[in-house]
């Protein structure tokens, strides 16, 4: 069984490692995407029938661009989705209600270099004439050992 994770039209946002160089080490940055589009939760994660604990670790996550293009593969990643609240007090109330205004998602990865295309594509857009940042989409999978 195995889970599937499709993040569409994510964008980088805050900060993006150029260069994390150690000795010794495997070069890898650090990224932080904002994801302009709910996910898709794919295969068995939809069922409920996907058990955590037997997850296999690997390359699991790949990002493309807009294009379909492979761009980066991805050892480590995170999502996250936060939430926007504002209080609702009703006339004669005594209870301030919390009211969800809005949701966005946080896709944080290390992408391990294998080439520069993620980043030059990134920077391509800010040239003079480039079109800006690119959509990208990013798909993790959770593969598990138990068939």
């Amino acid at each position: 069984m195995d889970g599937r994770y499709v993040f569409r039209r994510c964008i980088p946002t805050d900060t993006i490692d150029v260069a994390n160089v150690a000795p010794g080490e495997v070069l890898q940055r650090d990224w932080s995407f904002r994801v302009n589009m709910p996910p898709e939760l794919q295969e068995e994660l939809d069922s409920g029938e996907f058990d955590p604990r037997n997850i296999l670790h690997g390359v699991d996550g790949e990002l493309y661009n807009e294009d379909g293009d492979f761009l980066a593969a991805v050892n480590e990643w995170q999502a996250q989705m936060s939430f926007e609240t504002a209080d609702y007090q009703p006339a004669a109330g005594w209870v301030i209600w919390g009211i969800t205004t809005g949701y966005s998602f946080t896709l944080t990865f290390k992408e391990t270099v294998v080439n520069d295309m993620l980043l030059v594509k990134i920077l391509n857009g800010f040239k003079k004439g480039g079109k800006g940042l690119p959509d990208l989409n990013f798909t993790g999978v959770l593969r598990s050992h138990k068939k």
